[in-house]
């Protein structure tokens, strides 16, 4: 066995969710696979670029971003393990309809564009769990895009604070993010992020040091969300 498909047989066998989309995965096609490490932001495919290659993220989180002409960026959503990117552009080979970059280390699983497409022909398992998934992330961007219009920026931040505080059990009361990035997620300047923080701060309800915050007041937050 080759060292590239032994890393890909452990990876199966003590990653439930990962077993689960590749289970019924030809052994033909499971042996084209590439298992990639990255280390933080080295993972990165740009906008309007063609990239011949299906990814699935192992570990890790990975951005994604909508970039204008002037370099200027909009945090789209964030994909963790078990989401794939490149099901979009893969068909006709077209530009990526946004830049993609990791967020820390990640493990990327690999797979070129022939053999992708011989997958999908002979995977009932995984053609349905693309159609699940895919109408899951349809959802979450509509969801995202009518928050984006209905809410005021307190209310967003606060919705984001929420859901960062629940993404990973390591983060329950902290963790580090910058007003840069913040301000990307909201597509707003990063002084409106900073004078939102700052209230937030004042009420007592968040902590601030050196790009970490910690939550003080969880129902604060969730108050602030219910208000019209």
């Amino acid at each position: 066995m080759d060292q590239n498909l032994e890393k890909l047989v452990k990876l199966l066998e003590k990653d439930r969710e990962i077993f689960q989309m590749l289970r019924q995965c030809p052994y033909e096609i499971l042996r084209r696979f590439e298992v990639k490490d990255y280390e933080a932001d080295q993972f990165v495919l740009n906008q309007g670029e063609i990239h011949n290659r299906f990814y699935i993220i192992a570990s890790g989180y990975v951005d994604i971003y909508v970039e204008s002409a002037h370099g200027k960026r909009y945090l789209l959503c964030t994909y963790m393990k078990g989401d794939y990117i490149g099901e979009l552009e893969i068909f006709k080979q077209t530009g990526y309809i946004s830049r993609i970059q990791s967020r820390g280390k990640v493990r990327i699983l690999e797979l070129d564009r022939t053999f992708f497409l011989q997958w999908i022909r002979t995977d009932k398992n995984f053609n349905e769990y693309m159609i699940r998934t895919l109408c899951d992330n349809s959802y979450r961007m509509c969801l995202n895009m009518g928050e984006n219009t209905l809410y005021t920026l307190k209310q967003r931040i606060c919705q984001y604070l929420l859901r960062n505080m629940e993404m990973d059990a390591k983060f329950v009361r902290s963790f580090m993010i910058s007003s840069e990035v913040l301000s990307q997620q909201m597509a707003v300047t990063t002084r409106s992020v900073n004078r939102v923080l700052k209230q937030l701060r004042e009420q007592g309800f968040i902590e601030l040091e050196k790009g970490k915050i910690s939550i003080c007041d969880q129902q604060a937050l969730e108050d602030i969300l219910r208000k019209d």
